[in-house]
């Protein structure tokens, strides 16, 4: 296997209130919506999903619907500390719930949490140790 993931899916109880967040509130571009149950967004390296929670139990045949949610966090990283402030006000302003203000954090970066539609937690960091670039490699700094 290939080591690689080609799609993260965010498993909500109302894809239309998620794709107002991503959409409406985050600037988002949406790459398709085969049905009102599922939302489809392109990312560097892969494709980022919404879906309703009863719509997956049905496809996989398996109840998901009292699964927990914010065990698996997502993370956005920013380029500087000031925009993480800024994404974290914009999170807000879309409908986001705070969890974790911005603030230096023990590993040497600069972090905060929100919690997004459907009650994933989406972190919004600085790490000044490495860079994530336009299609989603890291870039490390050289040993000097």
């Amino acid at each position: 296997m290939e080591q690689r993931i080609s799609m993260t899916t965010l498993v909500v109880p109302d894809v239309a209130e998620a794709r107002r967040f991503f959409e409406s509130g985050l600037g988002w571009q949406l790459n398709a919506a085969p049905s009102p149950d599922v939302a489809f967004y392109q990312v560097p390296g892969g494709v980022f999903a919404l879906y309703r929670r009863d719509s997956l139990a049905g496809e996989i045949g398996r109840d998901v619907t009292e699964a927990p949610t914010g065990a698996v966090t997502l993370a956005w990283n920013a380029r500087s500390e000031e925009e993480v402030d800024a994404t974290f006000s914009e999170a807000l302003a879309a409908g986001a719930k705070a969890v974790k203000q911005p603030e230096k954090a023990f590993w040497g970066g600069y972090s905060s949490y929100v919690e997004v539609p459907g009650g994933h937690l989406l972190e919004i960091a600085y790490n000044p140790f490495w860079t994530v670039e336009n299609d989603g490699s890291v870039t490390l700094p050289v040993p000097g």
